[in-house]
């Protein structure tokens, strides 16, 4: 059999001092390459980046390489190098594997089972709130940091870091003031990116400037002189690109341009793309807006090959209305007590038994046990009357000692949660007791268990909407519903009807 062609993406946080270094990120997936049969191709490299943004040069690059077909798999040394933000998880995993890619990770081996899906989607859902979530000690040394104005992200485009400090590049500062200038004299930002493209001007990551670049570069207040990071805010703590009448300005003008655009097929998220199937033709069906008689706007799926002009005859269907229909059926009749208690004691003891294999981890108790120890002795000491300044140093030394490990593990366990089944069980349980749904709520519903969804126009009046869920014992339900309008404007649910059908 061939071996699967693979390519390893690996990443550092900057404000993580004690993760795992790029290369035993590497080490560790090479190994884990070796002994599961993947050929290694290549290996993308982010350094000094957080996962809670996107904006990161090789993994875009990767994601871009996955249109190519090169490679069938991507690895990593844990799922959070991926990303600790859900919707960016999501959208990005949707697109390999639109791409024919798969995900694999060498210290989180996750079981090739429907299950699996959805212990996955846990496991992300914790990453992203630990990383929202630092301990104390985490966040009390990072706001110390912002109150001396130490850089703790990447630098943007137009400044660079010497010294743990901002500082303007004095090449990337002209463009940065240019942009600003251009926009002021009414050029559009697609005009921006070429004038700038045409100067020779390069991103961070040597790439040629896109349309959304130019939208950040002009909504950044560090341009203007402000450090800001977490709560705090500065004036004046970075050095000033362009004036802070020159920002103003432009913020004024991007609000007005904002206005002026069409805004009926934006900022609309189409929740079930990539999941959604036409029951005619097999095609993926993909959002689409339009108008009724009267100027009102509808959003639906549509069949790509009606789409695009092809032989198929599927109706649209109401996005609103089918993604209702499918979270309210999901939540009543799938997320039972019995469900969330297997999937609970799944990714508990998963979690278990990654925490026992950490060496990295252990190591960190270890030695803050043998800290503790050496404290309960220097203090009975004192007790004992052996006191001298030399003692009161080691004192203060071991505390100080302490409370570095201490923080340390905690960033272990903002890294790799251990979690009791009890409490993913409440997780997994909050996602059938929301009170007021929201987007936020159905696209956890929709990523962490539907695998698919097929529909099929029955007749006129009825379609057959068939969900294929990420559970071995119920793989397939199908569920009929009568539209009132044909034409799936308007759908109606007081004609609701339902069959199971298990696989």
């Amino acid at each position: 059999m061939d071996k699967i062609k693979a390519v390893i993406y690996a990443r550092y946080s900057s404000h993580a001092q004690r993760e795992e270094s790029i290369e035993g990120q590497l080490r560790e997936c090479h190994d884990y390459a070796l002994k599961n049969g993947f050929i290694v191709l290549d290996e993308y490299c982010d350094r000094a980046i957080s996962g809670r943004t996107d904006n990161r040069p090789a993994f875009q690059q990767m994601i871009k390489d996955s249109e190519s077909g090169a490679f069938q798999a991507v690895i990593m040394y844990t799922l959070d190098r991926f990303a600790r933000n859900r919707y960016d998880s999501a959208i990005y995993k949707a697109k390999l594997k639109k791409n024919g890619v798969k995900v694999y990770y060498a210290k989180q081996p996750l079981p090739d089972t429907p299950e699996g899906i959805i212990l996955e989607s846990v496991l992300e859902g914790y990453a992203e709130y630990y990383s929202q979530n630092l301990s104390r000690g985490v966040k009390r040394g990072m706001k110390d940091s912002a109150l001396k104005c130490i850089a703790q992200m990447r630098a943007p485009f137009g400044y660079r870091i010497v010294d743990k400090h901002y500082q303007i590049d004095p090449v990337e500062a002209e463009g940065v003031k240019l942009v600003f200038d251009l926009y002021l004299q009414g050029k559009k930002q697609t005009e921006i990116v070429e004038i700038l493209n045409s100067k020779g001007y390069k991103t961070k990551a040597g790439n040629p400037f896109q349309h959304s670049a130019i939208y950040k570069m002009l909504t950044n207040r560090m341009y203007y002189g402000l450090y800001h990071f977490g709560e705090v805010d500065i004036e004046g703590g970075v050095p000033a690109i362009v004036s802070k009448d020159t920002f103003d300005r432009v913020a004024i003008q991007v609000q007005k341009n904002k206005r002026h655009k069409g805004h009926y097929k934006t900022d609309v998220n189409f929740l079930l793309t990539t999941k959604l199937f036409c029951g005619h033709c097999g095609r993926s069906m993909v959002g689409e807006s339009g108008r009724s008689h009267n100027g009102r706007v509808y959003y639906y799926y549509k069949c790509l090959d009606r789409k695009k002009g092809g032989e198929c005859k599927k109706r649209p269907v109401h996005k609103d209305w089918l993604e209702k229909v499918v979270i309210d059926y999901t939540v009543q009749e799938i997320l039972t007590d019995d469900v969330i208690k297997d999937i609970a004691i799944q990714a508990a003891a998963g979690m278990r038994r990654e925490a026992e294999n950490d060496s990295v981890l252990q190591d960190l108790k270890a030695k803050l046990k043998d800290v503790d120890k050496k404290l309960k002795n220097l203090s009975q000491a004192i007790e004992d009357g052996v006191y001298t300044p030399t003692t009161k140093q080691r004192l203060l030394d071991l505390e100080a000692e302490k409370e570095d490990l201490e923080i340390q593990i905690d960033r272990e366990g903002i890294k790799k949660p251990v979690l009791t089944e009890e409490q993913i069980a409440y997780w997994l349980k909050t996602l059938s007791t929301v009170r007021t749904p929201n987007e936020d709520f159905y696209a956890k519903i929709i990523d962490t268990f539907i695998n698919k969804i097929v529909v099929t126009d029955i007749n006129d009046d009825d379609i057959s909407i068939d969900i294929v869920y990420n559970l071995s014992e119920m793989q397939k339900v199908c569920t009929d519903f009568a539209l009132v309008d044909p034409k799936g404007i308007e759908p109606s649910t007081s004609a609701l009807r339902t069959r199971h059908s298990p696989s």
